[in-house]
């Protein structure tokens, strides 16, 4: 079965600072036409950050569209033609005042595939020296950090629901996992 769908003409409805709202024709599978709408966003990079004593490193920060604060591992955008890699490093700096004598790529997410273009790149970065945090002047957040093993519960039991820290707890566990199993034997 075809699953393809084809832009036939891409409207710009809106053009913000971090967002651009697309609508879009599109020709359907079945030759139908439909109209999609996309949010394209620039992407981002996400960091599970460990210390040698198997603790994580969290934030809490406000999230307006939620109007709450919400519980999260340190991240950010990716400027125009940076690398994941590159910006995490940099924000992990910032956020935390941390950097990594080693890291692990985790994959990608995509956060929510029926509206948006995003793209998140998760990482686990270990070996953590700290140094002075440097936000930007509109970011304020609280980090605080907690062994491992009770984050993985909060995300389990509901009280974490961010999507990329979900999904960076669990990878970085899994990770760590097969890593003790090889070590092991």
């Amino acid at each position: 079965m075809e699953l393809n769908e084809k832009t036939l003409a891409s409207e710009l409805a809106f053009d913000g600072v971090l967002l651009k709202l697309y609508r879009d024709q599109v020709e359907l599978a079945d030759g139908g036409t439909s109209v999609r709408e996309m949010v394209h966003h620039p992407g981002g990079a996400a960091v599970a950050a460990l210390d040698g004593e198997g603790n994580v490193y969290l934030e809490r920060q406000f999230r307006y569209p939620y109007h709450k604060i919400v519980t999260e591992i340190p991240a950010g955008k990716l400027e125009p033609g940076e690398d994941p890699f590159d910006a995490i490093r940099r924000e992990l700096k910032e956020e935390i005042g941390a950097q990594a004598g080693r890291w692990d790529a985790l994959g990608y997410i995509m956060p929510s595939v029926g509206y948006t273009d995003e793209m998140l790149y998760l990482f686990l970065a270990r070996n953590l020296t700290f140094g002075d945090r440097h936000l930007d002047r509109d970011e304020f957040l609280e980090p605080f950090k907690l062994p491992f093993a009770e984050a993985l519960e909060m995300a389990a039991d509901g009280r974490i629901n961010d999507a990329k820290t979900l999904a960076a707890l669990y990878r970085a566990d899994q990770l760590m996992r097969k890593e003790r199993e090889e070590a092991h034997g």
